[in-house]
């Protein structure tokens, strides 16, 4: 009797630990560490305790062979990271077992996928409205104010808010989708649609807001039973976005330095610079209050010259911001930070030519997955939830844009999280 409530219980704990995911993220990196180890541990305890194989299918043999490129450069460049950084790259070793364990929970049909939409669904919708109300009371639900220019809502001093109502826009959907009424879904979909883009807008988080903006038009495309609505709702924020850069100083003076921050036609050229450059003057740009100052192409020409260090097998994780202090006193015009800002820059700097193979390869199976799926489903609900899940694979992996480090504790976890399901069974929501 006392074995049966112990792995009753274990069931209990793994699931609500899965379907409270994004709650959870909403906390500070310190507890998402915690919830991190503790959905492991009890995760594995449970697979030991019922006897459940652990299944590798070939992506994840494949992320295997990319997180150990990923130590094997970290060993190969110790002397100049030093021991703690090899440490941090073995602790990096948690994202692929997330990975994996989150996989068979979904293939094994052990946690249902509708309820951590709608846990999605209610938190994204909360934290938007909390930007909201922070801007027309300059204080969040919990007395936050604005950190550093930003709106960041529950997130205090962390200028991530937009990214996160960014990263589960699709997921939300996902649970209304599944919803069991028919003649107010449209109207419903179309609410949400606009309050999660309104509350991306007024985070002041640029990127996650042109993204927000590309989704739409991926569902577009996509889901054409839909696309009148979806346009609809692309107009309707365009218009709500040029009426507030207009009128709303705040958000006029945020966005209108996005131009000279995005000068492609400076990135373009920084490969014909002089590899033999000596500059007598430091000229690169020093953060301010945590924020960095200066355009995306000077961190991305940064990352070439890190890259050049070690080509074939990168410099290991957590590279970037210690080489590119060597790299800064014979180079010009270049920006230092912790990590790239740019996915494919990241893993190619850290893991180097053949780590950047093997994680495209990963990609490439990934969508050739989710592929499968749409084809095979024709039009229900589940072509439905392929089609967003494939909106959330062109957006996250889009190349061209920023993006946080996917080895961060916050932002790797959402990364690692959102691929895992991705690239599970879906075939049982309802």
């Amino acid at each position: 009797m006392s074995k049966i409530f112990i792995k009753f219980n274990i069931y209990t704990i793994v699931k609500l630990l899965f379907y409270l995911f994004p709650f959870f993220m909403l906390l500070e990196s310190a507890l998402i560490t915690s919830y991190v180890t503790l959905f492991l541990i009890t995760t594995l305890f449970l697979f030991y305790s019922k006897k459940i194989r652990i299944k590798f299918d070939n992506i994840d043999y494949l992320l295997v062979i990319f997180f150990l490129l990923g130590f094997i450069a970290a060993m190969i460049n110790v002397t100049i990271l030093g021991k703690l950084s090899l440490l941090k790259s073995i602790t990096d070793f948690r994202f692929l077992f997330f990975f994996v364990l989150i996989r068979n929970l979904i293939n094994y049909k052990i946690v249902n996928l509708k309820f951590i939409f709608l846990v999605s669904l209610f938190c994204t919708s909360f934290l938007s409205l909390d930007i909201i109300y922070q801007h027309l009371n300059n204080k969040d639900f919990f007395g936050n104010t604005p950190f550093d220019g930003r709106f960041n809502g529950t997130f205090g001093h962390e200028a991530i808010a937009g990214g996160y109502i960014q990263k589960n826009f699709a997921l939300s959907l996902c649970a209304i989708f599944l919803l069991t009424i028919k003649y107010q879904k449209k109207n419903l979909l179309f609410l949400v649609t606009t309050m999660l883009g309104l509350g991306i807008l007024l985070s002041l988080d640029r990127m996650p807001f042109i993204i927000y903006l590309f989704t739409i038009i991926l569902l577009i495309f996509f889901l054409k039973n839909y696309r009148l609505l979806f346009i609809f709702n692309f107009v309707i924020i365009l218009i709500i976005f040029i009426f507030l850069f207009n009128n709303y100083k705040i958000l006029n003076d945020r966005y209108f330095s996005l131009s000279s921050e995005l000068n492609f036609n400076k990135f373009s050229n920084f490969f014909l610079t002089n590899s033999n450059e000596i500059i007598k003057k430091d000229i690169i740009e020093i953060k301010n209050d945590n924020y960095l100052i200066g355009d995306y192409s000077k961190i991305y020409k940064t990352s070439y010259y890190v890259w050049l260090k070690n080509p074939i097998l990168g410099s290991g994780k957590r590279s970037f911001g210690k080489i590119c202090d060597s790299v800064k006193i014979y180079r010009s015009n270049i920006l230092c930070s912790t990590h790239p800002h740019n996915i494919y820059l990241e893993v190619v700097v850290t893991h180097g030519v053949l780590g950047l193979i093997t994680f495209l390869t990963f990609i490439i199976i990934s969508f050739y997955n989710i592929k499968k799926k749409i084809f095979t489903f024709n039009n229900n609900y589940y072509y439905i939830i392929s089609s967003l899940f494939l909106t959330i694979l062109f957006s996250e992996l889009f190349p061209l844009r920023s993006y946080g480090s996917i080895f961060q504790t916050v932002n790797g976890t959402m990364f690692w999280f959102i691929l895992a399901l991705i690239n599970s069974s879906i075939y049982k929501l309802k």
